[in-house]
């Protein structure tokens, strides 16, 4: 499933000595994101019951956590920094999202090779419950990343609730193509196939050059968020191995895909690392990774997934592990 850009989520919380899987408690969710103003804001009618619905559905969220907090009722402190990643929401029910309590992971494609966050908003103060951290790009999914972003807004004493400033930044026309129309736009007598046909029928042109060569080719927007609180965890740290060496010595190359393809025919040993032999990284081990590394060897197909070229960790989260690492690794 496609992320939206709007299906944002930020998370501020207390910088603890916690081993991966312990949970921190004082934090934040996303629970609204408001259009109201930039070019986008004439069609704020349309576009804000679209951005609620999207949020509300759940899925993969980005969040952000203040670090080096002292304050725990964090109203007052005059050193701290941001880190922003994404998130998943571990019981996976959108229903109890916004609930005060709901638990996130963070995604490890968020971490670098220790664990640490890759994008950290520094440097930073919360004064009087006013947050600003930054300059950092942030990033809010689907393509969307304001550059050089400040995090801004105010902190209910305790940290119940956050709302931010105005946010401005510019969505690239790209994005709303890949929007499916919404009804009645979707329909007779309209039969618009993406949102960008909407906006323009609704008189909203694109009016931000993005990469300066003279095109305009995104919408301004201005938007506020609201936050409720949350808990969140780090996931813990994962075995290095390369994606599609099955028999762990090191390469890839025929004898791997015959190794997998044994173990699933023929009674052959299990991979030593499960998650190396999920070369399409679907979460499964199964007949169509055999396929996918005899393509990439034999047909110029597509490479397999990321860890591949070199050693690395699973970026995405799922319930396959890695016993044994490969050769090198």
């Amino acid at each position: 499933m496609k992320k939206s850009f709007f299906a944002v989520l930020l998370i501020f919380a207390m910088t603890l000595s916690l081993s991966a899987g312990e949970p921190i408690e004082t934090a934040f969710v996303n629970s609204s994101i408001t259009v109201v103003g930039g070019e986008l804001g004439a069609v704020a009618d349309l576009l804000n019951p679209f951005i609620d619905s999207t949020i509300i559905g759940g899925g993969i969220r980005n969040l952000l956590e203040v670090r080096l907090l002292d304050d725990p009722t964090m109203q007052n402190d005059p050193e701290i920094e941001v880190a922003s990643f994404p998130g998943i929401d571990v019981d996976g029910n959108p229903d109890n999202d916004f609930d005060g309590s709901n638990l996130y992971e963070v995604d490890p494609i968020g971490l670098n090779d220790e664990g640490e966050p890759i994008t950290i908003f520094t440097p930073g103060s919360i004064t009087s419950g006013n947050i600003v951290a930054g300059p950092a790009d942030l990033d809010l999914g689907g393509g969307l990343v304001i550059p050089g972003a400040l995090l801004e807004g105010t902190i209910a004493p305790g940290g119940t609730s956050l709302d931010s400033s105005v946010i401005s930044a510019a969505i690239p026309v790209a994005i709303f193509d890949a929007i499916p129309a919404p009804p009645p736009f979707d329909g007779f007598p309209f039969n618009y196939d993406t949102m960008t046909e909407v906006l323009a029928f609704l008189g909203v042109d694109p009016d931000v050059d993005l990469d300066g060569d003279g095109t305009v080719d995104a919408y301004s927007v201005d938007f506020v968020l609201s936050f409720v609180s949350c808990q969140i965890i780090y996931p813990a740290p994962g075995t290095s191995f390369q994606r599609a060496d099955i028999n762990l010595d090191g390469a890839v190359d025929i004898g791997d895909p015959v190794n997998l393809l044994g173990y699933l025919f023929t009674g052959g040993d299990e991979p030593g690392c499960l998650d190396g032999a999920d070369a399409n990284d679907d979460g499964a081990v199964d007949i169509g990774d055999a396929i996918l590394i005899l393509g990439y060897l034999f047909t110029d197909g597509i490479a397999p997934s990321e860890p591949f070229e070199k050693c690395g960790t699973d970026p995405t989260a799922d319930s396959i592990t890695c016993e044994v690492p490969p050769a090198g690794c």
